[in-house]
């Protein structure tokens, strides 16, 4: 089930506000009742908003920046 999220990361060492939808993996099914299968998805977060110090700087990251941010929430969201 996704679920809308908001938590704080450091990146270069500047704290950033992030937020966003998160999509949880989903496993993988080789056959169900049906006898059909499922390929399953990897997680996945839909980055809508950076911030620093309240102001929004998304549409001026890095693309690097950007994928680094996905990483860094995807991570938190395992444990």
């Amino acid at each position: 089930m996704s679920k809308e999220i908001e938590l704080g990361i450091t990146v270069g060492g500047v704290y950033l506000t992030v937020s966003g939808t998160y999509h949880p993996e989903e496993p993988k099914i080789y056959y169900d009742s049906n006898l059909e299968g499922y390929p399953g998805s990897y997680a996945e977060f839909e980055l809508e908003s950076v911030q620093v110090d309240g102001t929004e700087i998304i549409d001026i990251i890095s693309d690097a920046i950007f994928d680094e941010i996905i990483d860094k929430v995807l991570e938190n969201q395992k444990d």
